[in-house]
């Protein structure tokens, strides 16, 4: 099983995740996700892409400006996500409505773990 954790305190990101070699080609879809729940694909940045609803130990960025959007964050105004265990900033949701949905990680922000004995519901900070 792999999963993310945040680069500077090790608090876990994301519930289990696979990778997905690339994302089908209907999944550039405004309004639907990305990638499929439980995977994870390499960005242009060299971060990560992932389901919304596969990160799960971050939260929304305290200002307000980074969450603009008409029905959800467009992702235009820098990274919207922060780790629930030290509040660096962590990543980026994009998920307004003329938007395919996701989330992308900054490259250092983070870094991917592999534990076969760990279960999506362990939390490590």
């Amino acid at each position: 099983m792999s999963f993310l954790v945040c680069a500077r305190c090790g608090h876990r990101l994301t519930t289990a995740i696979q990778q997905q070699e690339a994302p089908p080609a209907d999944r550039d879809v405004p309004g639907k996700p990305l990638v499929v729940l439980g995977t994870y694909a390499t960005s242009w940045n060299y971060g990560f892409v992932l389901h919304p609803h596969d990160v799960k130990g971050a939260e929304r960025h305290a200002d307000s400006r980074r969450w603009s959007g008409c029905c959800g964050p467009s992702g235009l105004d820098g990274p919207n996500l922060i780790c629930s265990g030290c509040q660096t900033e962590i990543g980026t949701q994009e998920s307004d409505c003329w938007k395919p949905h996701f989330v992308v990680t900054l490259p250092d922000a983070t870094q991917m773990r592999t534990d076969r004995h760990a279960t999506d519901s362990d939390q490590r900070s």
